[in-house]
């Protein structure tokens, strides 16, 4: 990921009248089972940069991972429409998505608030990646930065996480609101 928004250079974020600074960031896994849930995630990375290009402080990068991880929105790039993007990788890389984000934007680096926001079945098929996916997890969560998992209603429950807050989505028009509202209660209470 390669951006000219603060966060890359490690100079990091402040809200002038508080020096509070707070980042949200989405993981999404594109893989084929994840399908129904692209456009609502799209529109939420889209909300949620257009937001923060608005608040001092705010720090916010989506990325989607399967093979690969890519950069959906950018830190200090509010994108001027929706990014579209499908779900059709056969893998899900959760750990590269977790560690790209950490090193690139210090989620596990304390004094400022952070949450990730993994929108995924959690059914990974590669091998010890859910075993890699919860030690990421912990340590995010140990280090005071808040997970939420945003795992579909699907007839495959997953892995049960630990040190995340779990919220099962029925419907994939709801993302949205949910993502808003998950971010609001975990970077403010």
């Amino acid at each position: 990921m390669v951006s000219d928004g603060c966060v890359y250079r490690r100079c990091g974020c402040v809200e002038p009248a508080t020096g509070r600074q707070y980042g949200r960031m989405i993981a999404c896994d594109i893989s084929g089972s994840m399908g129904a849930f692209t456009g609502p995630v799209a529109s939420a990375a889209w909300i949620l940069a257009r937001a923060a290009s608005a608040l001092p402080g705010a720090v916010i990068a989506t990325v989607l991972y399967g093979r690969n991880v890519h950069a959906l929105t950018h830190p200090g790039h509010a994108p001027a429409q929706v990014t579209e993007f499908a779900a059709r990788d056969k893998t899900e890389w959760f750990c590269k998505a977790a560690d790209a984000l950490d090193g690139a934007l210090g989620l596990s680096r304390p004094g400022t608030a952070r949450l990730l926001i993994n929108v995924s079945d959690g059914h990974y098929v590669a091998e010890d990646e859910i075993a890699g996916a919860q030690q990421r997890i912990t340590r995010l969560a140990k280090s005071g930065c808040g997970v939420i998992i945003l795992r579909p209603d699907t007839p495959w429950r997953g892995h049960d996480w630990k040190d995340a807050q779990v919220i099962t989505l029925t419907d994939p028009a709801a993302t949205i609101e949910v993502i808003a509202r998950a971010a609001t209660r975990a970077l403010t209470g």
